[in-house]
C-alpha cells in the first residue's frame, strides 16, 4: 500500500440520535500538512451514533473514499477510558485504476478478476 498525505481535506464528525435519525452534532475540520486533523467535541454523546467521514480531495487520482465499516467513534465519558482523546481508523482514498507497481500483487491475489 502506498501512502500519500492529503493536505486540506475536509473531515466531518457527525452524531445522529439512534431513536429518530436526527443529526444532533456536526463539526468540521481540515487536514494539515501531515494529513492529520483534530476535532474538539463538546458534550457527551453516549446515546448517539457518531462517525467521521472525509470528503475526497479535489485534485489527483484518489477521488473515491475507501469503504470503512468501522468508522464509528464513541464520544462519552462513561466508557472507562483513561483519556478523553479518541482515535478513529485511518481515512483513505483510492483510484479507479490499479497502480502499475501493484499490478503483480493484484493479479496474484485474483483481485483483477472480481468483475468476472
Amino acid at each position: 500500500m502506498f501512502e500519500h498525505v492529503f493536505v486540506g481535506v475536509n473531515v466531518t464528525l457527525k452524531c445522529i440520535k439512534e431513536e429518530n435519525d436526527i443529526v444532533s452534532y456536526l463539526k468540521n475540520s481540515t487536514t494539515d500538512a501531515k494529513g492529520m486533523y483534530s476535532i474538539p467535541v463538546r458534550g457527551d454523546h453516549e446515546e448517539e451514533i457518531c462517525v467521521v467521514v472525509a470528503d475526497p480531495p479535489n485534485e489527483g487520482q484518489c477521488k473515491e473514499a475507501l469503504p470503512n465499516k468501522s468508522d464509528r467513534i464513541i464520544l462519552t465519558k462513561n466508557m472507562g477510558a483513561a483519556s478523553m482523546t479518541r482515535y478513529v481508523n485511518p481515512l483513505g482514498f483510492m483510484t479507479q485504476t490499479t497502480d502499475s507497481q501493484c499490478f503483480s500483487v493484484v493479479h496474484e491475489l485474483g483481485l483483477d478478476n472480481l468483475d468476472d
